[in-house]
């Protein structure tokens, strides 16, 4: 598994903003729409707000992951947000979210769906990259930081 194979850089927005969730996650799914129009806006937008009323996907650390499953073949696909400043996304912390993982699955693969949940937080779980992906000025040195700390994940095992 690597993030990068999911992610496209047409789906990562480097100055995020928004005054609530929804907001948020309309300016993360419209990247999504953009390189995959098969998808309804709308109903990638519920499906990920549902799951954001459930329970926060803003795990602490500065760092969202929403996450939902639509109708979409086989692949999943990801899009990337970095807010410097931070914003509010009700994380379990309290803090200010600065990076988003959006993260859209196809529904009949549950098992995939949750095998890339659990990467992106191992992965996320390291403070120098965190601190490297809020600092990156351009989407170059967004997926040149996540291929270096995939590298490294994957050396480690």
């Amino acid at each position: 598994m690597n993030a990068c194979d999911i992610l496209d850089p047409r789906r990562v927005v480097l100055d995020i903003h928004g005054t609530n969730k929804r907001e948020i996650i309309e300016q993360l799914s419209r990247t999504v729409i953009d390189t995959h129009p098969e998808i309804d806006l709308e109903s990638l937008v519920d499906a990920l707000v549902a799951r954001e009323e459930a329970s926060t996907t803003a795990i602490a650390d500065g760092i969202a992951i929403p996450h939902g499953k639509v109708t979409l073949g086989e692949e999943v696909i990801a899009a990337f947000g970095r807010s410097k400043q931070g914003l509010n996304f009700e994380s379990i912390d309290g803090s200010p979210t600065h990076l988003f993982f959006l993260l859209v699955s196809p529904n009949d693969h549950p098992s995939l769906h949750l095998r890339w949940l659990a990467h992106l937080a191992v992965l996320l779980k390291n403070p120098d990259l965190r601190t490297s992906l809020r600092e990156a000025d351009t989407i170059v040195e967004i997926f040149e930081t996540l291929k270096k700390e995939e590298q490294a994940l994957s050396e480690a095992q």
